[in-house]
């Protein structure tokens, strides 16, 4: 008596479950057929897992139990040998491993037993089939994903911030769910304002918020920062679809999934203008701050312990001697005088850093302070640097007539020169490919220039009132929060884009050692011109 075992396996959430029972009912027949007797306790089953994987645990049971001593069952039965894998490489391993374990194995759609003397064959061939049409099966699927990204229509996966409804031709359509649009909106206005990824995520679980819906296999639906920084990385929200960024690699050996960046030639853009939830406006305030928290701290969105404390200051203070961040080293944190002084001299010792000085965290806020009001937050700055700007501007706007009319006599030499190489080619007949390579070389020349002599010559001079009041605006903003002391948060982003890291040197000013500060000052951080920015 010959004793069974049944694999079953479909690999989409997509299909019908049904599917197990038919290839479960299809085995059966063949054993009554057959005169063989089907184990109930032996009948392995996978429910949405692929072929190409062989992390399945109905795969993995059916092999320790065919492994084992003495054997639990002679013969498996499997509808297709798709079914145990759509690897070539794994299919031919899988037969060998149980042909050593003398079970025998029959694909009873196919009509392969590997007890005949063409099962190696067979298997190999049925093998190579499978794995060939899984990858042509993925290929057409990325093609018509790659149709529906084209066309603007959901490519797969759920987005926060919207529903699928389903056309009456049948397509799918996005639309924004409005609840979940709010959250969104109000996520960028935190992320905006300074708050890390981890304190949005603290802030939205503590008040309840909707979070998304949970992913296969998580039981906590909660907020976490990998989704706050998903979402605001999500140009979706913007009205653009992003598609094709990435794809999908398995593992050799544990059929495991990871991804692989592609080339952003590949990637699919289109406009979905009846999605946007977010304005320019805002997507750009919150990327000008995690550029700059990248560029200060190395950390995008997550200011680590910087981010999330009280004080204005924290983590924007350098020392000039060694580089390392000033920051309080002495004293309890919340007691106002508490020192600020340099973390590597405290922490390493005189042979790193000869600082030493300490300076009380209120006495340094109020001298920064008052320092950044008086000397920095005016308007004669702006004006001082607005003006150096424009000097720096006519400078290069006084060498613009000479190079034009350099550019204007290359141009008519360009063209004298293509028009004798091109009346050669027509008095003798013969398209001479150096002489083609010629004309070809001056036409793209004869292009770039006319491109240069058709830019507007006095475009950038016309912004520089509008570079202005753009400076103006934001000095009073600075101004407006750092008068709040409940702002600490707003106060210290801007003052992270207009300053970036200030530099403390001790110095003696009146016979006392204080900490003098310089460093960089850009009121037109965020502008069209950023970056015309002065030095104090």
């Amino acid at each position: 008596m010959i004793r069974c075992a049944i694999y079953a396996r479909f690999s989409s959430d997509r299909q019908s479950p049904t599917s197990i029972e038919d290839q479960i009912r299809k085995c059966r027949e063949h054993a009554s057929r057959a005169g063989w007797t089907v184990l109930d306790d032996h009948i392995y089953r996978d429910e949405a897992i692929s072929g190409t994987s062989m992390e399945r645990s109905g795969l993995k049971k059916l092999l320790e139990q065919a492994t084992n001593s003495p054997r639990s069952f002679d013969c498996l039965l499997v509808d297709d040998t798709s079914r145990l894998s759509r690897r070539h490489a794994d299919a031919l391993n899988l037969y060998e491993r149980l042909a050593f374990a003398g079970i025998r194995v029959v694909a009873v759609s196919q009509g392969v037993d590997t007890d005949s003397p063409q099962a190696e064959l067979l298997v190999g061939v049925h093998g190579l089939i499978d794995s060939v049409y899984s990858r042509e099966l993925a290929q057409k699927t990325h093609r018509g994903m790659q149709g529906c990204a084209l066309k603007g229509l959901p490519t797969g996966g759920r987005c926060f911030g919207y529903q699928t409804v389903k056309l009456p031709d049948g397509t799918a359509h996005l639309e924004i769910k409005p609840e979940e649009a709010a959250t969104v909106r109000r996520i960028f206005e935190m992320s905006a304002s300074g708050m890390s990824y981890k304190r949005i995520a603290h802030k939205l679980n503590a008040e309840g918020v909707l979070s998304p819906k949970l992913q296969k296999g998580r039981i906590s639906r909660s907020w976490c920062t990998s989704a706050i920084r998903v979402l605001l990385m999500n140009k979706r929200y913007i009205g653009k679809q992003v598609w094709n960024t990435r794809r999908k690699v398995r593992v050799p050996g544990t059929g495991k999934r990871v991804y692989r960046p592609r080339p952003e030639a590949e990637w699919v853009i289109a406009d979905v203008p009846d999605q946007r939830i977010i304005s320019d406006e805002a997507w750009a305030a919150v990327h000008r701050r995690l550029d700059t928290t990248r560029k200060l701290w190395g950390k995008e969105g997550n200011w680590q312990t910087t981010g999330n404390h009280p004080y204005l200051f924290s983590g924007l203070l350098r020392c000039a001697e060694c580089g390392g961040s000033i920051a309080l080293v002495a004293g309890r944190a919340g007691n106002a005088r508490a020192k600020y002084g340099c973390s590597l001299h405290h922490q390493r010792g005189n042979t790193i850093c000869t600082n030493a000085l300490l300076i009380p965290r209120e006495e340094l806020e109020t001298q920064l302070l008052s320092g950044l009001q008086n000397a920095v937050l005016r308007e004669e700055v702006i004006d001082y640097a607005v003006d150096r700007f424009e000097q720096q501007l006519h400078r290069r706007l006084s060498n613009l007539d000479v190079e034009l009319a350099r550019l204007r006599k290359r141009k008519i030499e360009l063209q004298t020169e293509a028009e004798n190489l091109a009346h050669a080619i027509a008095k003798s007949g013969y398209q001479s490919p150096v002489v083609m390579e010629q004309i070809a070389e001056r036409e793209k020349e004869l292009r770039e220039i006319t491109d240069r002599l058709l830019e507007p010559k006095g475009s950038v001079r016309t912004q520089i009132a509008e570079l202005r009041a753009f400076a103006v605006v934001r000095l009073r903003d600075i101004r407006k929060c750092l008068s709040s002391p409940e702002n600490v948060l707003a106060a210290r982003t801007l003052l992270a884009e207009q300053f970036g890291k200030i530099t403390l040197s001790p110095t003696m000013a009146n016979g006392r050692l204080l900490y003098a500060a310089n460093g960089k000052v850009d009121f037109f951080a965020g502008s069209r011109l950023s970056g015309a920015g002065g030095q104090s």
